[in-house]
C-alpha cells in the first residue's frame, strides 16, 4: 500500500533557528516528527565555495501538509534560499505511518 507520508530536509545555521522552526511546525501540527543532527555543508553561493557547519531538519509530514509547511519555514527561515525537499515515503511500518498521519493536519 501506498503512503501519503513524506520527509521533508531542510538546514538552519544553529539551534536557536531549528528551535524556531521545530516549534512552529509542531505547533501548527505540519509535522508529526522532526529529527535534527549536526552536518557539514560544502556549496556554492555567489560565486563562491561555501563550507559551513549545519543543522539538518529530518521532518515527517504528509503530502497534504505539504504547501503550508513549506510556506511556514520560508517565513520563519533566515536563509535567503533555503533548502526544502520533499522525499516520498513510499512504505514503511503501518503503525507508524498511522501515528504520522493522526499527528498531522492537512
Amino acid at each position: 500500500m501506498k503512503s501519503n507520508a513524506i520527509t521533508v530536509l531542510t538546514t538552519v545555521p544553529n539551534e536557536q533557528q531549528a528551535n524556531v522552526i521545530i516549534t512552529g511546525l509542531l505547533e501548527k501540527q505540519l509535522a508529526a516528527c522532526i529529527q535534527t543532527q549536526v552536518i557539514g555543508s560544502h556549496y556554492m553561493w555567489e560565486g563562491k565555495v561555501c563550507h559551513e557547519q549545519e543543522m539538518l531538519l529530518i521532518i515527517k509530514s504528509t503530502n497534504e501538509a505539504y504547501s503550508k509547511l513549506e510556506r511556514l519555514i520560508i517565513e520563519l527561515h533566515d536563509y535567503e534560499v533555503p533548502q526544502i525537499v520533499a522525499l516520498p515515503i513510499e512504505a514503511g511500518y503501518r503503525p507508524y505511518l498511522n501515528w504520522l498521519k493522526s499527528h498531522v493536519k492537512p
